[in-house]
């Protein structure tokens, strides 16, 4: 029952997001259109159904979830057919030899079993990652005992530990779950992080295939990078952030290439759904402009959904007086203390930089190979990335923890949440290189 359960729940969010994807993009690919489907979908049944029916004081039930889903899907259904049929020009693939099917098939085989042992160990069993049993689970199970958003466990002091400030658009989808079983499952819940993952690998692949004809190149891109579209941080925020800010910026990027102001806008819409599930996000929404900035100004005011998204959040916040923890007590006299001593927090991010040499050494050979191509075509991806990087560290100069101690937990988790767009920049920047050289030794 508790599988059936989650993936009556996925199922139910791609549902849910359909009519909303169809609104967005309606020339979008069928693996773009379901990974938007739902992202779109888990958004609004957690953050906007979820979040009415704890407003109106009514109960959360599978009942009142379904109600809601149909009304959500219903008025975005009448707005996408009012709309004028889509007209972007489609470009004609070219005519491909068989045996390049059957290799794309068989290394999409492979990113399939990727996929699958993933799915496996998201859900072994509950979640051991203490952010999900202090933060993320506990706000979840809170709320759905209360029968909405708990505001009296939100302000209460005594539950600072929970990071009270941070989104709660996360532990709101985890409740749209818990809806749909009718009870609480820990475990169950790592088959949306399996969801997210999947999402976000579709994203990328379509965006891929805009990048080059073959299936063969795209589908062994997808592979590349399979294995880091799935977060290893089940029950934590930073796999859903990568899926919808990952979806985000690909859309925003699409639309600086192609000056295309309706991108910007659907990725601003995803970049605002990436903020509301983490500081961190939020965060990506000024890298994001810092990047439109310095490539295509003369869309910066297009990121004004992302804005609309998640202002909200930060009024309930002050209104209910949920402090975080990075502006609490003497900040100017914390920054003026590590950056006058940045030898712990240095000496930290190198003892505690773990892990995918091998991506770390593609990237900078992608960078170094096609120099020109990253300065230029890709400018607003680096940029974007670059700042994000820099919130980073900002975050370690004004911590009121210890520096090294705040490092260790965090620095290898957050910086997952760029190595996907940036695999994806190195493999827009090689791809033309490989298809040249084939092509002039077929010639």
């Amino acid at each position: 029952m508790t599988m059936v359960a989650a993936l009556l729940t996925i199922a139910i969010c791609v549902t849910a997001g359909w009519p909303l994807s169809k609104l967005l993009d309606r020339g979008a690919k069928l693996p773009l259109r379901i990974s938007t489907s739902f992202l779109l979908g888990s958004a609004a049944l957690g953050g906007v159904v979820l979040f009415l029916l704890s407003s109106a004081q009514l109960g959360w039930s599978s009942v009142t979830l379904t109600a809601g889903m149909l009304l959500v899907s219903a008025i975005a259904d009448a707005f996408a057919r009012k709309r004028a049929p889509f007209d972007r020009a489609r470009i004609t693939q070219p005519f491909a030899p068989q045996w390049k099917g059957f290799v794309a098939t068989g290394i999409d085989l492979m990113t399939g079993v990727l996929a699958a042992g993933y799915a496996l160990f998201a859900t072994v069993g509950p979640t051991p990652e203490y952010d999900f049993i202090s933060i993320w689970g506990v706000k979840a199970r809170e709320f759905w005992i209360a029968g909405g958003i708990d505001w009296r466990f939100l302000e209460n002091p005594f539950n600072e530990f929970a990071h009270v400030d941070y989104p709660i658009l996360l532990p709101l989808i985890f409740d749209v779950q818990t809806a749909i079983r009718g009870s609480w499952d820990a475990r169950w819940l790592g088959a949306l992080y399996v969801a997210f993952g999947l999402a976000a690998l579709l994203a990328v692949r379509a965006f891929i295939e805009e990048e080059t004809d073959d299936s063969v190149l795209a589908a062994a891109a997808t592979l590349a990078l399979a294995g880091i579209s799935f977060s290893p941080w089940v029950g934590l925020a930073d796999g859903p952030l990568v899926a919808s800010g990952t979806v985000g910026l690909l859309y925003v990027r699409r639309g600086v290439l192609a000056s295309s102001s309706a991108d910007i806008l659907r990725g601003a819409l995803f970049l605002g759904i990436a903020g509301s599930f983490k500081n961190e996000g939020v965060a990506l929404i000024a890298a994001a402009a810092a990047g439109l900035l310095l490539t295509a100004p003369r869309f910066l005011a297009r990121l004004w959904p992302a804005i609309a998204i998640v202002t909200p959040w930060f009024v309930l916040r002050r209104l209910h007086h949920l402090q975080t923890d990075l502006t609490a007590g003497p900040i100017l006299d914390r920054v003026t203390g590590h950056l006058a001593n940045l030898q712990p927090m240095l000496s930290a991010l190198a003892t505690y930089t773990r892990g995918k040499p091998f991506f770390w050494i593609g990237i900078g050979l992608a960078l170094v190979l096609a120099f020109r191509a990253a300065i230029t075509r890709e400018r607003f991806l680096l940029v974007a990335l670059l700042v994000q990087t820099c919130f980073f560290l900002a975050a370690y100069i004004v911590t009121p923890h210890d520096v090294t101690w705040h490092v260790r937990w965090s620095w290898e988790r957050i910086v997952t949440q760029i190595t996907l767009p940036l695999g994806f920049v190195a493999i827009a920047l090689l791809l033309p290189l490989i298809e040249g050289r084939r092509g002039r030794s077929e010639g």
